[in-house]
C-alpha cells in the first residue's frame, strides 16, 4: 500500500468499516512501515478523542427566539438597494454598446482574384515507377565500386516484365 491510498481509505479504517481481513493486515503493515502515516493516524486519534472527551454544550432556553429575532432583522437588512439594480442595468447597456461598436467595426474581408485556368499535362502513356538502386554501404573501393560516396543508379522504368527464374 503506498501512502496516497492509505490517506484515500484512511476515514473507512479508522471507523472500522474496512472488514477484510487482508485489507485490515494491508493497513497495519503500512502503519507500521510508514512513519508519516503513524503519525498522521496518531494524530488523528488524539483529535477525535479529544473530541470525544469535551462535554455537550445546551444552548439557553430563548436561544431559538434569540435566533429567529436576528435572522428576521438581517433578512430585512439584506434587501438589495436601489442602486444596484442601476449598476446592473448600466452594467447590461455597456455590454450591449460595446457587441454593437465591434460588429460595426468588423473588417471586410478582401476577395483573392480567381487565378487563370492552367493546361493540364498530357498523360504518358506507358507511365510507371522507375528503378531506383543505391549503393551497398558495405561496399568499397577496394571491392571495385566506382562510386564510393553513395551515388544512385538510376534506370527508367520497363514496361515489358520478366519472369523470375531460378538464378536469380
Amino acid at each position: 500500500m503506498i501512502c496516497q491510498e492509505f490517506l484515500n481509505r484512511y476515514t473507512e479504517f479508522r471507523d472500522g468499516l474496512v472488514a477484510a481481513p487482508r485489507e485490515l493486515r494491508r493497513f497495519e503493515r503500512h502503519l507500521v512501515q510508514c512513519q508519516a502515516c503513524r503519525r498522521y493516524d496518531l494524530a488523528l486519534r488524539r483529535g477525535v478523542a479529544a473530541l470525544q472527551d469535551v462535554e455537550t454544550i445546551e444552548p439557553s432556553t430563548d436561544f431559538r427566539r434569540r435566533l429567529d429575532a436576528r435572522l428576521a432583522r438581517e433578512r430585512a437588512g439584506a434587501a438589495v438597494p436601489a442602486r444596484a439594480g442601476l449598476v446592473a442595468a448600466m452594467l447590461v447597456l455597456v455590454a450591449l454598446s460595446l457587441l454593437v461598436l465591434e460588429v460595426g467595426r468588423r473588417p471586410q474581408l478582401a476577395q483573392a482574384p480567381a487565378l487563370p485556368p492552367a493546361a493540364f499535362p498530357k498523360p504518358v502513356a506507358n507511365a510507371g515507377l522507375p528503378f531506383v538502386s543505391f549503393q551497398d554501404p558495405r561496399a568499397s573501393v577496394v571491392d571495385g565500386n566506382p562510386y564510393p560516396y553513395g551515388t544512385a543508379l538510376v534506370q527508367p522504368a520497363v514496361t515489358q516484365i520478366e519472369p523470375a527464374s531460378a538464378g536469380r
